[in-house]
């Protein structure tokens, strides 16, 4: 498809179309054939994504009011979503990193995790006016930090990582808000990695 949208718009479409309003319809513009998955539920292709969606679909729809979108930024090709939803009966932070394709989602990464219903989410938005690479080095050079991707849009910063407690695989990301030069806030959501996943690619 032409890109007219830019990746962020591409994925707030998405978001609200395809996660949203469960349209399968639209998986064939917005998504790759060869889609690569991450997700450990998931499989590899754009086939395997309508399978995922045509599922949900046969579950009751959502009774929530306000948008789960809590954050979209966007990097060149890259794009980082979080979401808050309620999903059988459990309030889920999913933290999405997406890369898109000539206008088109082609790589997809997550992790899930569930919070109490007393757990402060504020919404994130980027200030585009400041530094992103002043706040992208800001992060990077956090004591401990050794992030696989790190991406930004203004004050804001993703980190994803693969650390290791307790003898488990966790795929791990931080969503910073940088404000002159210090930490304003921090989120921080991991994902154990299962031993079977449904593809090879790992989560990271």
């Amino acid at each position: 498809m032409e890109n007219i949208l830019s990746n962020k718009a591409i994925i707030a479409q998405f978001y609200k179309q395809v996660v949203g309003k469960r349209d399968t319809t639209l998986i064939y513009l917005l998504v790759r054939e060869d889609y690569i998955q991450h997700s450990p539920a998931g499989k590899d292709g754009r086939a395997a994504l309508i399978e995922m969606i045509a599922f949900l679909k046969t579950l009751p729809p959502s009774t929530e009011t306000q948008s789960p979108v809590k954050m979209i930024i966007e990097e060149g090709d890259m794009v980082a979503g979080l979401l808050d939803i309620k999903f059988m009966g459990k309030r889920m932070l999913v933290i999405d990193l997406f890369r898109l394709q000539n206008g088109m989602l082609a790589e997809h990464w997550d992790a899930v995790q569930e919070v109490g219903d007393d757990f402060v989410l504020d919404k994130i938005v980027a200030d585009d006016a400041e530094d992103v690479n002043a706040s992208k080095a800001f992060v990077a050079a956090r004591p401990g930090m050794n992030a696989k991707r790190i991406i930004g849009e203004g004050d804001v910063v993703v980190t994803q990582s693969a650390i290791a407690e307790d003898g488990k695989s966790f795929a791990s990301y931080d969503i910073f808000k940088v404000v002159n030069g210090t930490i304003a806030n921090h989120y921080s959501i991991k994902q154990a990695a299962p031993d079977v996943m449904m593809h090879d690619n790992g989560m990271i």
